[in-house]
C-alpha cells in the first residue's frame, strides 16, 4: 500500500494569499495578517476621528456665524456704555469743580466771620478798656473831690471808703 502524503503541521503548511498564489512563509503570511488587522483598525480609527473632527468643524461653523451676528449688537451695547461712563465721568469732574468752588466760597466766609468775630472782640476789648480808663478817672476825681472836702473841713475826718470797721 501507498503511504500517505504527510501532514505537515498546521504553521508549516502553505498558504494561498489573496492572490491566489502559495506564500513562501507562514512567517511573512502571520505578518500581513497582522499588517491588515492593523491597517483595519487604523481605518477605523481614522473614520471615528474624522466623524468628530468633522462635529468639532461643525460647532466651529456655528459658532463663528454666531460671532458674527451678535458681533454688531455687542460693539453697539460696548459703545453705548463706554459713551455713559465718559458722561460719568465728565458729571463727577463738574461735581468735583463745584465742591472746589463751594469749598473755598466757604473758606472765605469763614475768615469773614473770624474776621468779624476778631473785630467785635477788639471793640469789646476797647470798650472794657474805656471803661476802665473812665472808672479810673472817676475814682481820682473822687478822690481829689474828697480831699478838697477834708481840706475844707479838716476837723472832720473822712470815712474811708475802703476800709470797713
Amino acid at each position: 500500500m501507498a503511504a500517505p502524503p504527510p501532514s505537515y503541521p498546521a504553521a508549516l503548511k502553505p498558504e494561498i494569499g489573496p492572490d491566489g498564489l502559495a506564500r513562501d512563509s507562514p512567517v511573512i503570511a502571520y505578518t500581513e495578517k497582522v499588517i491588515l488587522e492593523e491597517q483595519l483598525q487604523l481605518k477605523k480609527y481614522i473614520q471615528e476621528n474624522y466623524s468628530k473632527i468633522r462635529d468639532v468643524e461643525k460647532e466651529l461653523e456655528s459658532l463663528t456665524l454666531e460671532m458674527k451676528l451678535t458681533a454688531g449688537p455687542k460693539k453697539a451695547a460696548l459703545e453705548h456704555l463706554r459713551k455713559k461712563i465718559e458722561i460719568s465721568t465728565e458729571k463727577i469732574r463738574l461735581a468735583k469743580v463745584k465742591e472746589e468752588h463751594a469749598k473755598k466760597t466757604w473758606e472765605v466766609a469763614a475768615q469773614v466771620v473770624k474776621d468779624e468775630e476778631d473785630a467785635k472782640q477788639k471793640l469789646c476789648d476797647d470798650l472794657n478798656h474805656l471803661v476802665q480808663e473812665s472808672a479810673a478817672s472817676q475814682y481820682a476825681r473822687l478822690e481829689e473831690l474828697k480831699k478838697r472836702l477834708e481840706s475844707l473841713n479838716p476837723i472832720r475826718d473822712s470815712v474811708n471808703v475802703s476800709v470797713s470797721e
